[in-house]
């Protein structure tokens, strides 16, 4: 999953701040950008967009060998590159065309160093009946262009796999990990956001969900219809919640207070 745009944007207007940098200063800014920008498009151009053949089929798991080789390693520093200069919490490798079931996931924006895994399991991945609690969110994809869909996941999930030099690894991930691990889970068994939402007017342009105040009452659901981008909808407790580590990011953009108390009733 990718993070939007705007926070570098964001970033770059606290640097100016309040007082008048000097001619010098504003140039080593405006060429800091500009590399951002270019870093960005370059690695954009490397990832596949749905429905490239990479992304409309199952992945290939890896052995033990291939994951202990050398091109392993230098796929996996690329996908790691790629996801940096292109603001994802998340990437899988069928999204920059490598056929291998891997995928990496970190908490914050902040983090250079990935959590790598490799030939993931989750028990009850096709489950559409779960009774566990559930979150609903806005869902984002870089290879689904200017797209979000609404997708309802697991709170909490148990993972089994691969960790980056083949050692056996079982986790249990809650909130935006898991989220963002059964996202990139959808790419290794050739599915999208489109094929997780609940129907077609569950997905919506990036910019029309910057508008919902101009949508019907309740489109396309009660719950979607309060959950802003980036938030949750907790279907236990009726609430909107805020992905723990990325407070700070709302606390910027001004939307925690805004949000942070809609709640459904009745």
């Amino acid at each position: 999953m990718r993070w939007t745009r705007f926070l570098y944007a964001n970033r770059t207007r606290v640097l100016f701040g309040s007082a008048k940098p000097d001619a010098t200063q504003s140039q080593t800014l405006k060429d800091k950008v500009q590399e951002k920008i270019d870093q960005e498009a370059a690695a954009f151009a490397k990832v596949a967009p749905y429905p490239h053949r990479s992304l409309t089929r199952p992945v290939l798991g890896l052995t033990l060998d291939q994951i202990r080789g050398a091109l392993f390693t230098s796929n996996l520093n690329n996908l790691t590159r790629i996801a940096i200069n292109l603001n994802c919490l998340s990437l899988s490798a069928p999204k920059i065309h490598w056929d291998a079931a891997v995928l990496i996931i970190r908490n914050n924006l902040e983090e250079k160093e990935f959590d790598v895994w490799v030939n993931p399991e989750v028990p009850g991945y096709n489950d559409r009946r779960s009774v566990a609690p559930m979150y609903g969110m806005w869902e984002n994809c870089i290879s689904c262009g200017l797209s979000h869909a609404w997708v309802v996941r697991p709170q909490r999930i148990t993972c089994k796999g691969f960790d980056v030099v083949g050692n056996e690894k079982e986790e249990v991930l809650d909130g935006m990990r898991a989220r963002c691990l059964m996202h990139e889970l959808d790419h290794l068994n050739g599915k999208t956001i489109f094929h997780q939402a609940m129907g077609p007017e569950f997905v919506v342009s990036g910019s029309a969900l910057g508008q919902r105040d101009l949508w019907p009452p309740n489109f396309p659901s009660a719950e979607a219809y309060v959950t802003p981008t980036h938030v949750f909808f907790d279907y236990v407790t009726n609430t909107t919640v805020i992905p723990k580590g990325l407070e700070w990011w709302f606390d910027q953009q001004s939307y925690s207070q805004h949000f942070s108390n809609e709640r459904l009733t009745g």
